[in-house]
C-alpha cells in the first residue's frame, strides 16, 4: 500500500504527495475516523492530520485516495487552544524550524520568539532564528536588535539575517534549506511568504499582507499551512501568522527545566525544586541581578509559566 506526505489540507480534504514520485492525490480519511496515538489528559486534538505527516493510503482512481493510517511522528510542533482544552499540532516531521521575525515593521518581538524557541527545544526540533527585513536597520532599532541577537547567539541559537529587498542572506538560506523539510514560523507580516516568493519565483502569486497602521502588526493572508516544493530541492512549510502561542506543556513547574539560560545555575540553587521567583538562595535570580541572564528572557520565562498556570484548571 502506498505511503505519502501531506502537503496541505482543508476541511477534511488532504493533498498527499506519494513518496518517491511526483504524484499527488486528493484524499479523505477512510471511515471518517483515524486511529492515532494521541493521548493528552482529557484534551481533544484539533485535527488528526497536519502538513508533514506521513500516511498510508489507498488509491481510488487516478487522482483520489483514502487515508488508512498516520505513521508515527518523529517530532511535532504543538500549541494549546480554547483555554487548554484543545491541542493543535501545527506541523510534524520537520528537519528544521525557522523562527522568522522582522527587526521592524512590525517591530521585533522577542517574547514571541522565545515561546517558539522553548517549544522547539521541548519538542526536540532543530531551530534557526531568521531576522528578516534587515534592510530596515537604523539607529532607532539598532541597539535593541543587536542586544536581542547577541543574547540568542550566546545561548547557542543559530541566527541568520535576511532581506527580500537587498537579497542579503538569501543564498545562505538556500544552502540551509536544501534537501530538507523546513518550516517558516512567525507572526503575520514578518515576511515569511515574501521569502518563499524570492526563493522560488514560481510562487509569485502567494498573497502578501499589509501591516496594520493602527496596531503596527501584520494582517493574516496565509489561511492554512502548506508545503511548497522549491526548485532547488527544498520543501518549506508556510504557516499562518501566529499572534499568540500557548506553549504545550502541562505543569508550570516544568518550564524552568527547559530554559537554556538557567542551565548553569539551576543545580546550584538552595532548593532542588526552586522555581526562580522569590525563593532564598536562588542562583538564577542572583545571575539575573548580575546581568548574566537578560531581563527579557527572564520575563519570557515568567510569561510562559503564567500562561500554563492559567491553563491547568482547564485540563481534566
Amino acid at each position: 500500500m502506498p505511503e505519502g506526505l501531506i502537503l496541505w489540507g482543508v476541511k477534511s480534504i488532504y493533498y498527499v504527495l506519494e513518496n518517491n514520485t511526483r504524484n499527488e492525490y486528493k484524499c479523505t480519511i477512510k471511515g471518517k475516523i483515524l486511529d492515532t496515538d494521541f493521548k493528552t489528559k482529557g484534551r481533544k486534538e484539533v485535527s488528526p492530520l497536519v502538513v508533514g505527516d506521513q500516511v498510508i493510503f489507498e488509491k481510488v482512481g487516478l487522482s483520489n485516495g483514502l487515508i488508512i493510517k498516520r505513521k508515527k511522528r518523529f517530532n511535532e510542533f504543538k500549541r494549546l487552544k480554547n483555554r487548554g482544552r484543545l491541542v493543535q499540532t501545527i506541523f510534524a516531521n520537520i528537519d528544521l524550524l525557522l523562527v522568522v521575525d522582522s527587526i521592524a515593521n512590525p517591530p521585533l518581538r522577542p517574547y514571541f520568539i522565545d515561546r517558539c524557541l522553548f517549544t522547539a527545544d521541548y519538542m526536540g526540533i532543530q531551530v534557526i532564528i531568521v531576522f528578516n527585513k534587515i534592510d530596515l536597520l537604523n539607529q532607532e532599532v539598532e541597539d535593541f536588535y543587536k542586544k536581542i541577537k547577541s543574547t540568542y547567539e550566546k545561548l547557542k541559537f543559530l541566527t541568520l539575517e535576511t532581506s527580500v529587498i537587498s537579497g542579503k542572506g538569501i543564498d545562505d538560506l538556500k544552502k540551509i534549506l536544501k534537501n530538507k523539510l523546513s518550516c517558516f514560523n512567525g507572526r503575520s507580516g514578518v515576511g515569511k511568504s515574501s521569502l518563499i516568493k524570492l526563493l522560488d519565483p514560481r510562487y509569485k502569486d502567494i498573497r502578501i499582507g499589509n501591516i496594520s497602521s493602527k496596531y503596527d502588526r501584520g494582517i493574516h493572508t496565509t489561511n492554512f499551512s502548506k508545503i511548497y516544493q522549491l526548485q532547488f530541492g527544498a520543501k518549506i512549510i508556510d504557516t499562518p501568522g501566529i499572534r499568540e502561542l500557548a506553549v504545550f506543556i502541562d505543569k508550570p513547574e516544568d518550564v524552568e527545566r527547559n530554559i537554556r539560560d538557567f542551565k548553569s545555575y539551576r543545580d546550584k540553587c538552595r532548593f532542588p525544586n526552586c522555581q526562580h521567583i522569590d525563593e532564598p538562595g536562588c542562583k538564577v535570580i542572583e545571575a539575573l541581578e548580575k546581568n548574566k541572564i537578560e531581563s527579557f528572557r527572564y520575563e519570557s520565562y515568567l510569561r510562559i509559566r503564567e500562561t500554563i498556570d492559567k491553563l491547568t484548571d482547564s485540563v481534566i
